[in-house]
This record gives structure tokens, C-alpha cells and sequence, in this order.
């Protein structure tokens, strides 16, 4: 894990490059990508070559040669033991492009760079660059995003795109919210039902008109096994960790709708349709519910490669488990004080559980308990609850942070503006010595009123952006002139973005609007608005 130094003693001479990188310096002169240029790299770094090969010739349509003759390369590929694990160094001058890095991901962000530095998502002619010296390395391990697809499902075409965009400004884990109330969306094979019943509900809550009601169009879609090797596999070539979550004990109404025999009540009877939270949680008290959550993570654990399995954990309210026999039984046998020390009993089964496999886990905050494991990582969410939460640090506990009011994608940008993310200090409130214990960030982007694809890049976008600058570094000087080029490539993609980057009109209007008459309001005005 790398935590770097506070970077402000770095002066950036600016070069458009998103995230700003860690230290750069503009030298005289210029380089160009000429017909007959050469390149020369590491044999553990020729994937990358090539990668940058191809960029070139789309861009610009010349095809670069590999020689194995340093001296007759234009591009050199270097392997160094002078870098940090996802660092490099990149140096332009006297004609020569010369990467060097000590591991494959970090070859990969100098590619990127140099994506950036030449500009090579544009038809262009000649490929020409000042010359310059780059040195570059994360601040945070952890740079994340979560993506709600239970809510309203969206699929591996989708999940592809926003992959991609994500390594292009160098973020790392792609968290995916599987399991929820309105939805269970992966395929299971020793559960059938899960997907048959669980992954369809008959309605959906909308805000419309001035109402807000739940409406009567079914809604559904799960990720098959072949899905998910697939989108894994998209994901690695580009440096991204997909972690996956199945959120437990609450949260899970649509497993309980497949098998309401692990529910306390036996009662729970379709998925939800409306948002919020439900009474109807998991079974603590009863054995068979522990091995149905100990399959389905067996499972999970095979097709996801991910260090960590996301246990959820939120919002658990424990009104059935106060009135159901067998979890009061539990309660007594193992001599529990409290239903929260109940619920940090049951995620501790499936944390030892997944141990054995090799897998870590992850709860949100208000999941993690008094008597939750150090070993399990909280990443913290609830605003009220963060100085508790980061206190956290101080006894050894991992966090990741994901605070509401900055880093929550789903809120309209009236109430969470491009400033407000970029201005969030993740090391605010966390003493020197455990800043270690900041594992990183993570954007989220729950989908209760994100209904469509154009909607889903529309709170994303240029949001993922503003969320690199937090996660790679903390230098954020001219974010809004370095993020026009990534709009000009959203056109080119034909993806819908915020178009209103730097003040939402009307933002306590908007809001109001948003929760209470129409949740599309900011969406429907987009096309209104000029950069």
C-alpha cells in the first residue's frame, strides 16, 4: 500500500493530464511519432508497448516497429526498480520517449499518460508533444467507485464502458452492489430461485409529476456466470479489481422472496418494489440460514478473483429479530448483550468462512460493530458517524471512504457539485500516525432513480473525474480546464455528461425538485445547459 506525502510541496507545471500527476516539468523543445519510429521495451512490458502501438495507429494511422536494438528506439519501455508498485517515471526529450517502471500497472498508467500527453483519442494528422518529465505514483491504494446495478440492472456492455473509463484516469476497484431488496442479480447455480424469483420485481418506486408512487412495470436482469468471467477478465487487462458485494443481513428482501424460509417470519413474499429500508432481514438464529449465505458466498468467492468480498451490512434494523424465537435463542446461547453484537456475530461466521478461502472483507460503517473483528475493513459512508468511524484508525481497523455529501454519485450536482468532491480531504480528522489505516476512496452510485444508461453516465460523468483527483493525488489546480478534453472524448463517445461543470442553477430549488416532485429534474435540463 502506498501513502504519499501531502503533494502541495510538488509545484505541476499544468499539462492537461487527468489526475494531475505527482510532479511534472515542461523542457524545451518538442517530440513527434514519426512512420518509421521505433520501440524498444522490457519483455514483461509488451503488452503495454503494443497497447501503445495501437492507440497510435487509431489516432493517427502509423504503425510503429519493436526493435531489439535500444539505440535504434524512439520509445523505450524500461523496467526499474526506481518506481513505487503503480508509479513511473516518463521522461520526453532529445527525441526519445523513455517509460520506465518496475511493475506491469504501473506501465499501464504511463500509457495512459501518454494517451493523454499526445492526445491519441483524436484523429489527428501528427502526433506531436512538448518534451517534459513526468514522475508519478498514487496517493491511495484503494481508488474506487461502486455501482449499484440491483436497483435497476444494467449489464456487461455498460459495466465494460464504465471499466474503461475508469482506467483511463487511473481508478483501481470497481465495487459491484449485487444483492439488495430489489433485486438479486448473479447467477447462483445451487440457488436457482435467486434469480428466477429474486432478480424480477413487478413495480418500481418513481417521483413524477409532483407524486411519488410505485409504479407497475416489471423490472429485471442478473449478470450469468459467463457474464461475470467475461467483465472480470475486461477489467484485469485494465488494471481494475472487481469487488464484489452481497449485502447482508439486511438489504435482503429479494433472496428472502426465492427462499422466505431463511427470513424469521417464513413470510417474506416478493422483491421489494419500493426503496428505503425493510424489516425483513436475514435469520440469525437459524443454522440453515447460515449455510444458504455460506453457499451462495462460495460461489461468489469462485467467480470473483478479488482480494475482498463485500459483506454490506447497513442499515440492519433488528425489530424481527426481537420477536423471533430462534434469534433470541442465539442471543442467550452465546451469552450476547445486544442485537448489534448478534449481527457482528453473524458477519464474524462468514468473515472466518471466507478467511479460509483466502478472501478479506468489507462492511459499511454502521455495519461494523463494538465487537466487529479488526481484520474486517469499514468504509464509512454515514455522515454523522464519520469521527466515530475514523476513530476506527487509531485501533488498526482499514477504512475506505465514501462520505454522502462528497463522494455519493446518485445526489443531483445541486447538492453535491463537482467543487464539493474535489474539495474532500480524506485525511481530514485522522491522526499522522494512522493515516496508514486509509486504505483509500470510493465513489457511489446507487441507482434507485437512475433508470436508464443516458442517466447513468449523466450523475457519472464528469464526476468519475473529479473522483481520480481525490483518489490518485490531492493537487486539483485547473480540474476544470484539464477535464475538457475528457468531455470532448464523452462527445466522441456519445455518452451523456453534466454539462453545468462549475455552478448548478438554482441548487436549493433543484433539490427540493428532485426528492419530492420529479427525480429527472437536472437530467431533463441538461441538454439546456453550455460548458
Amino acid at each position: 500500500m502506498l501513502i504519499a506525502p501531502f503533494w502541495a510541496e510538488y509545484p505541476s507545471d499544468d499539462m492537461n493530464i487527468l489526475p494531475n500527476p505527482y510532479k511534472t516539468e515542461k523542457l524545451s523543445g518538442s517530440f513527434s511519432i514519426a512512420e518509421n519510429s521505433k520501440i524498444f521495451c522490457d519483455s514483461a512490458f509488451l503488452t503495454q508497448a503494443e497497447r501503445l502501438a495501437d492507440l497510435v495507429y487509431e489516432s493517427c494511422g502509423k504503425f510503429l516497429q519493436f526493435t531489439d536494438v535500444i539505440e535504434e528506439a524512439q520509445i523505450i519501455f524500461a523496467n526499474s526498480d526506481k518506481t513505487d508498485p503503480e508509479g513511473y517515471i516518463l521522461m520526453i526529450s532529445q527525441g526519445v520517449v523513455t517509460v520506465n517502471a518496475s511493475t506491469v500497472e504501473g506501465c499501464f498508467y504511463a500509457v495512459e499518460t501518454l494517451r493523454q500527453v499526445f492526445n491519441l483519442d483524436t484523429k489527428q494528422e501528427e502526433i506531436t508533444c512538448a518534451n517534459c518529465y513526468i514522475e508519478d505514483k498514487p496517493r491511495f491504494y484503494h481508488r474506487g467507485l461502486m455501482v449499484d446495478i440491483c436497483r435497476h440492472f444494467y449489464g456487461v456492455d455498460t459495466l465494460k464502458q464504465i471499466v474503461e473509463l475508469m482506467s483511463q484516469v487511473k481508478l483501481n476497484k470497481l465495487h459491484l452492489h449485487l444483492t439488495d431488496d430489489q433485486g438479486f442479480r448473479v447467477q447462483i447455480d445451487k440457488y436457482p430461485l435467486l434469480t428466477e424469483i429474486g432478480s424480477v420485481r413487478q413495480g418500481s418506486e418513481v417521483v413524477k409529476d409532483g407524486k411519488r408512487y410505485v409504479d407497475d412495470e416489471p423490472h429485471g436482469g442478473f449478470l450469468t456466470k459467463n457474464d461475470i468471467a467475461e467483465l472480470v477478465s475486461y477489467a484485469a487487462e485494465r488494471n481494475i479489481e472487481i469487488i464484489p458485494e452481497v449485502d447482508l443481513p439486511g438489504h435482503f428482501v429479494a433472496a428472502l422472496a426465492a427462499y422466505p424460509e431463511y427470513s424469521c417470519t417464513h413470510q417474506v413474499s416478493e422483491v421489494r418494489k419500493s426503496w428505503g429500508i425493510s424489516k425483513d432481514i436475514l435469520c440469525a438464529g437459524n443454522d440453515e440460514s447460515y449455510e444458504f449465505v455460506k453457499n451462495i458466498l462460495d460461489e461468489i468467492a469462485e467467480m470473483f478473483p478479488s482480494e475482498y468480498i463485500h459483506l454490506g451490512g447497513d442499515e440492519v434494523p433488528k425489530d424481527r429479530w426481537c420477536n423471533c424465537k430462534l434469534c433470541r435463542e442465539r442471543m442467550a446461547e452465546l451469552k450476547l448483550n445486544s442485537y448489534d453484537e448478534l449481527q457482528a456475530h453473524m458477519v464474524e461466521v462468514f468473515r472466518k468462512h471466507l478467511e479460509a478461502k483466502g478472501k478479506k472483507v468489507i462492511c459499511w460503517n454502521d455495519g461494523v460493530k463494538q465487537a466487529t473483528d479488526l481484520d474486517i475493513v469499514s468504509q464509512v459512508w454515514t455522515p454523522f458517524k464519520r469521527k466515530k468511524a475514523i476513530k476506527q484508525t487509531k485501533r488498526g481497523r482499514k477504512v475506505i471512504l465514501s462520505p454522502c455529501f462528497r463522494l455519493y454519485f446518485d445526489y443531483p450536482y445541486a447538492l453535491t457539485p463537482l467543487r464539493k468532491t474535489l474539495k474532500f480531504n480524506p485525511y481530514r480528522g485522522v491522526a499522522k500516525h494512522a493515516r496508514k489505516n486509509v486504505l483509500g476512496v470510493e465513489g457511489t452510485l446507487w441507482t434507485e432513480y437512475v433508470s436508464c444508461p443516458d442517466r447513468l453516465f449523466f450523475q457519472l460523468l464528469p464526476r468519475l473525474d473529479a473522483l481520480s483527483e481525490v483518489a490518485w493525488g490531492s493537487r486539483k489546480k485547473g480540474f476544470f480546464k484539464r477535464v475538457t478534453r475528457r468531455l470532448e472524448l464523452y462527445d466522441k463517445l456519445g455518452l451523456t455528461y453534466n454539462k453545468r461543470l462549475r455552478k448548478p442553477v438554482g441548487r436549493a430549488t433543484t433539490v427540493r425538485k428532485f426528492f419530492r416532485r420529479d427525480s429527472d429534474v437536472e437530467f431533463s435540463k441538461n441538454k439546456q445547459y453550455e460548458n
